[in-house]
């Protein structure tokens, strides 16, 4: 322990920057689907280990709430345990919205029973197939009713990340959802009852499943502009762009991602400088040193990956903590 502490005190300060509190970890999720009890264990474990500055919260479906009390004890150490929750949603905004009161209910009974030793502060939901496309007014009514049932339930603050497909031309509508989301945004009270941001798939069990380079690059640019947020999840268990043999495709980087929204959100870049940085397959055109983090000729300081970090680009979800870990040894930055 000694050992890995002394070398994790020499992990540069940019890269800790542009990694502290990434991971979201999913091992209820495939490939892992762990029980929910060696799920929690590792996780439980991972807090106390030298890493885990890159630990961010522990995801599960919402309906897994009430299984969480027999773990009282295992939950009750150390500083209190973040969730992320998986919500019922649904495909048209009238059934999303009986599912989101019913899930409101399972988090109001769940946060009674621990009392704030355990909060869930996320919620992930796909948006209604319906509003896909949809247009800046009805994106903001509805929003507006998600609201209006977080206040009627006298939930606490909890963030709504909406999960939007990547098909061409949903990809070209982001600008308008992006706005949306961003007018709810700015009429929350402050601190802010409920913030929107987006959720990206950056992977799945098909080569399909993968969005390209292009609208990655659409989805970051689109979410910088309108100052909202974005997590991801899936596929990006490597720091690089790389291939898949398994899958048969290229696949997405976690670096090229975050490090691409960050230096998207210090120089403004468009989607084509973007889209370039998330295509870089060669690891040493990331450069992270005391003062600053680096790709190729685009540098941003410590200062612009924390704002970038906190404002635009949150985390990722992977059902492995170790293995991005052990990826990022194998380029020597960790």
């Amino acid at each position: 322990m000694e050992a890995a502490e002394s070398n994790d005190a020499l992990v540069p300060p940019s890269l800790r920057a542009l990694l502290d509190d990434i991971l979201d970890y999913e091992g209820l999720f495939p490939p892992a689907e762990l029980s929910l009890s060696q799920a929690l264990h590792n996780y439980a474990d991972y807090r106390t280990e030298p890493k885990a500055w890159l630990l961010s919260r522990f995801v599960l479906p919402v309906r897994q709430l009430p299984d969480l009390p027999p773990y009282r004890s295992l939950l009750s150490r150390g500083a209190p345990y973040r969730f992320s929750v998986l919500g019922t949603g649904g495909d048209d905004p009238e059934t999303f919205l009986d599912r989101f009161v019913r899930d409101l209910d399972v988090l109001d009974a769940f946060d009674a029973e621990f009392g704030g030793r355990s909060q869930v502060d996320r919620m992930e939901v796909p948006l209604p197939d319906t509003l896909v496309g949809a247009d800046q007014t009805e994106l903001e009514s509805f929003f507006s009713s998600v609201d209006r049932r977080l206040v009627q339930t006298g939930t606490a603050k909890l963030d709504l990340f909406l999960r939007v497909p990547t098909r061409p031309a949903s990809v070209e509508r982001l600008p308008a959802l992006c706005a949306a989301v961003a007018e709810h945004n700015s009429q929350q009270a402050l601190p802010a009852r409920s913030e929107m941001g987006l959720k990206l798939r950056c992977g799945g069990g098909a080569p399909e499943d993968v969005p390209s380079a292009q609208q990655v690059a659409a989805l970051i640019v689109a979410c910088r502009d309108a100052g909202i947020a974005f997590k991801a999840t899936s596929g990006l268990q490597r720091p690089v762009r790389h291939y898949d043999d398994a899958l048969d495709t290229e696949m997405h980087g976690f670096l090229n991602l975050f490090g691409g929204a960050v230096l998207a959100a210090e120089h403004q870049l468009d989607r084509d400088v973007v889209e370039t940085i998330l295509l870089e397959e060669t690891s040493s055109n990331f450069r992270f040193e005391k003062e600053s983090f680096s790709w190729r000729n685009l540098g941003v300081s410590l200062e612009g990956i924390r704002h970038a970090r906190e404002s635009l680009a949150l985390s990722f979800g992977s059902c492995s903590f170790e293995d991005p870990i052990d990826n990022l040894r194998d380029l020597d930055l960790l």
